[in-house]
């Protein structure tokens, strides 16, 4: 995914998203997906994992997951701020050279 990575200034509007979860407490990749797909209609670039889309509450590979969702399913990079802060520095490490 570092393919995806832009280096230019970010610009424009960043809004926070909400990770929705399924019953089973896994993240709800489609509903996900479809919110981020409506919040990019409306002009805005998708903050992902910060402190409104329970960051703390995902695993390292749930995150990964749902990055390479967006990323395959056409959301540009440069679209994107995810964050990356972990409570481990070795996972902080991992998601943010993914």
């Amino acid at each position: 995914m570092g393919d995806y990575v832009s280096i230019e200034r970010f610009s424009g509007i960043l809004a926070p998203v909400v990770t929705p979860f399924k019953d089973d407490l896994s993240p709800d990749i489609g509903r996900f997906l479809n919110h981020c797909r409506w919040v990019k209609s409306q002009n805005a670039n998708l903050a992902i994992f910060g402190t409104n889309s329970e960051a703390n509450s995902l695993s390292v590979k749930e995150k990964i997951d749902l990055l390479e969702t967006l990323i395959s399913s056409g959301i540009s990079g440069d679209a994107l701020m995810p964050g990356t802060g972990c409570c481990s520095l070795s996972e902080t490490v991992e998601l943010t050279n993914t």
